[in-house]
Order: structure tokens, then sequence, then C-alpha cells
């Protein structure tokens, strides 16, 4: 069902407008003074919400740790993200915008769902909910889950942080729930209006479900093999389909406040340059020695042509680095924002095939993963990358990860490769700089200019210090950003 632009004005209101003060929307109103949104209205402006997390600053921090891009040396709006110099003010906004914001909005639908026996509206606020959640926790680690949301109904302004492996648990215990409730299985007109992923069509939502549950146990296949491959299992056995299209919001339009937000964030005026993002030559050098046509759909050629930047190299002079003359991340406004994609969809699945957990043949459902995501681009596969049939385990299982890696770059989901490369290990870590001869294109380097001890990659980001200094219950004693998070075992 392909999704369309109609009836998601209020959404698109929304986009430029922080869920913290939004005008009728806020489910945090001022008791003197309440307002009871219909939780059709609410929905899309929570989803509109994680979506300007996920597809904005989170993109780009996920597009440069994922080495799709490094930061321009002729500015540096983005260099600490290059340099690996995250603070704990760095992703502030972002951690109150998802609680105050979205998390907050999601239960309030699920709380007005339930007491009006909507089930539709209830599986949608709950399917979005674990999205987020599994987002911050994977960021995170230990977060607030249980008592987050509570100062309203019960004063409680210090929610206690829970294990990731705990919330894991508890994000599949939700979804589960919803999914047993009597959810219609047609289009749902009146949350059409305002469903801004799926317009109503509730397959696709029990579709996502299921997707996002693979993903969660997928998660967990190195930390906690026997409960991935039980859960895997199960959800196969109940007969459970998974998303045949892309679960994304598809609503941006080329004016000011309505596009995409990766586009608003890194392409507009206010920055006063639309060239911070440079192609890297990790990825960069990956498609080029694969004759991969999507080079020319993730970057748009410098004054020099095509051609990229060793990761965090922003340091070096622009007399001996000309800016102009590299190519830059090539962003649209109106792209969606991908909560999961098609390829994403089918390469979770041929990862399962080959674990022996899933039903159906890897080797095909590889082979329709790198199809969508060519697609997905807009560009042709022209017989690239076969499945390597005959391999090692860890070879098909490398392949597969890394056009999972490769399919990303075009839907923006670069937070999604830098989540998953830190469960795999692929891409590779090459031995030698990217400037030596035995370098092997799309081998990730360390950054140049990297400054974490021991060359370590990060694997978290730091709590946010507005939550630390306001909430006793928060850890006050931080983690390195290079600590594994629990699931970050291999």
């Amino acid at each position: 069902m392909k999704k369309t632009f109609l009836t998601i004005g209020v959404a698109l209101a929304l986009l430029s407008t922080s869920s913290c003060d939004k005008e009728f929307l806020d489910v945090n109103e001022d008791p003197n003074n309440p307002v009871v949104a219909p939780v059709e209205y609410v929905l899309p402006a929570a989803i509109t919400s994680t979506a300007s997390a996920v597809g904005g600053e989170y993109a780009i921090l996920g597009g440069i740790w994922s080495q799709y891009y490094t930061q321009n040396n002729g500015s540096s709006q983005y260099i600490s993200i290059d340099q690996f110099n995250i603070q704990p003010t760095s992703f502030n906004n972002r951690w109150t915008e998802q609680y105050a914001g979205a998390l907050n909005d999601y239960r309030f639908v699920k709380e007005k769902a339930a007491a009006a026996k909507e089930w539709n509206a209830y599986l949608m606020a709950t399917v979005m909910e674990a999205y987020n959640y599994q987002v911050l926790v994977d960021l995170y680690d230990r977060i607030p889950f249980d008592e987050a949301g509570q100062g309203e109904t019960k004063q409680n302004l210090s929610p206690a942080f829970r294990d990731g492996q705990a919330v894991y648990d508890s994000l599949v215990v939700r979804i589960d729930k919803a999914l047993a409730l009597p959810v219609s299985g047609g289009v749902d007109a009146k949350l059409g209006k305002g469903d801004v992923v799926f317009n109503g069509d509730m397959q696709q939502w029990v579709r996502f479900a299921n997707t996002l549950k693979l993903k969660i146990y997928m998660r967990q296949v190195y930390a906690r093999p026997q409960v991935a491959e039980a859960g895997i299992k199960a959800l196969y056995a109940s007969g459970a389909e998974f998303l045949d299209e892309a679960a994304d919001m598809a609503i941006f339009t080329d004016a000011t406040s309505k596009r995409n937000p990766l586009y608003e964030m890194d392409q507009t005026t206010a920055l006063n340059s639309n060239q911070n993002l440079k192609a890297s030559n990790t990825f960069f050098s990956f498609l080029q020695v694969n004759n991969d046509p999507r080079l020319d759909k993730v970057y748009l050629p410098g004054s020099g042509g095509q051609k990229a930047m060793v990761q965090g190299t922003s340091g070096i002079s622009t007399s001996q680095l000309v800016p102009a003359t590299v190519s830059r991340a090539l962003i649209l406004p109106t792209a969606p924002v991908y909560f999961i994609s098609e390829a994403e969809s089918y390469f979770l699945q041929a990862e399962a095939a080959l674990r022996g957990f899933g039903t159906g043949d890897a080797a095909a459902l590889y082979s329709k993963g790198v199809d969508a995501a060519f697609e997905q681009i807009g560009s042709e596969r022209m017989n690239l990358y076969p499945y390597p049939a005959n391999g090692s385990f860890e070879d098909r299982l490398e392949t597969i990860i890394v056009q999972k890696w490769a399919s990303f770059a075009g839907t923006y989901q670069g937070l999604e490769a830098f989540l998953e490369r830190n469960r795999t290990g692929y891409p590779e870590t090459s031995e030698v700089a990217a400037t030596n001869a035995a370098y092997q294109p799309g081998e990730f380097t360390y950054p140049v200019e990297g400054i974490t001890s021991g060359k370590l990659f990060p694997t978290r980001l730091p709590w946010p210090q507005d939550e630390v200094q306001r909430n006793p219950n928060a850890p006050q004693t931080p983690e390195p950003i290079t600590k594994p998070v629990w699931w970050d075992v291999k």
C-alpha cells in the first residue's frame, strides 16, 4: 500500500515545534487549564517527535559514526562527533524531546485508547513507543522506563533507571500484549487520517510489530543466544508476517519547516553552510571499487567530481585540500524518515534463516534485501553483490550485514548502521590507514583526529547532563562512550 500525503497537516505543522511546547497537543498541560486531545491528533504528533530525533540529530551522529560522512575541513559544525568528543551536554535536547514529547504522547494515547477500547490506536502507540525506547536503550544502556512519565500522575520526578536487558524483555511483553488485543485487520479510516506511517493499514502495523520484535531478538543474538533463538523461532512458529514495505514517515515537502529533518538540520541556511557532511573515504571507496551506481545517489560531486575525504581529517588545511572539490552528502528535502526499511526487514529475515532460527531461504531473502536497497534509493542493482552460497557461515553473515550497512546510507539510517556494526563487528576495522596501499575499501578506519583512549570506537552516548543533575536516581558515575552496552559482546 503506497503512502499518500493526504490529511496529515497536523503532523507537518508540528515538525518544527518541540513536543514540549505544542500549542494544542501538549499532554503536559497546565492542570488549571486542561486540554484533552483525541488520540488521532496526538499520535501523529508523537510519531513526528520520534522522526525528528532519529531522522535529525541521531541521523547525523550515526551517519558520521557509520563512516558515510566525515566533517568538512572548511567548517566545524560536527567536528566533535567526528572526533568522538561527545559530552553529557551533546544530546540533552534529544533526550528531553523523546521523554517529554514522543514517549509522553505514546503513553497518553495508550491510556486513552485502552479506556475507549480503541485497540488499533493502542497497537500503533505501543509499536512506536517500543521503537523509541529501543533507540534510547541502545544508545544509553540504562534508561528511565517503568517510572518514566509519572510526573503528573504519581508526582514522580525522579524515575529509576532500568538495565537494558530488562527493558528489552519488557518491550517484547508490551508488543505481545498489544498484538493479542482484537486489532482490526483492515484499514482504520478514522486513524488513517493521522497515521503518518501506514495510513491506517493495520495489517502493516502488525507486520511492523513483528519485524520490530525480530530486530529486538536479533540484537541479543550474541549476548543471550538462547533467548534470541527461542524468541525468533516462536515468532516464526506463530505464523508472523514481516514488513514487505517500509515503515517510514513520508510526508515531507520542499517548503520551510516541512522538509526532511536531516535536510532541515544540515542543508538549510540556518547553519550558513551546507558543506559540513562530506563523503567519507570508507563508504565512498566501497561504492567506487564495486562500480556501485548508488555512489551518485549518496554523494553530490564537488567541483573536482566525485571525491572523498579520509575519516576525521577536518583539520587538514584548506590549501592542501580545497573543500569545494570534495563530494558532500546528497540529502533530499522530501526523503522519508525510515523506522524500518523494506531492505532492513529482508536482511533481518535473511540472517534469521542463515542462523536456522527462521524459515525461508537466506540467499533469496538476502537478494530481496539488496534489490530493495537499490530500489529505495532509485538505482539499479546491475547484478552486483551475489550471495556467497558456498562460503562459511561468517562469510555469508558478513555479506548480509555489509549490504545492510550499504542500504542504510540510502535511507539516512546511519544510527541503525552504527548499532548493527557494534552488534556484529561488520564492516571490519582496517589494520592500516586509509592512505596505505594495503587498505581494503569499505573497512573502517579510526578517525585521524579521534580522541578516545586506545583508539577505541564509541559504542554509546553519555547520560545527559540535565538528567544526571535533576534526577538523583540517574547514574552519577559516567561511563566512557567506548564501554559496550549490554548486548554488544562480540
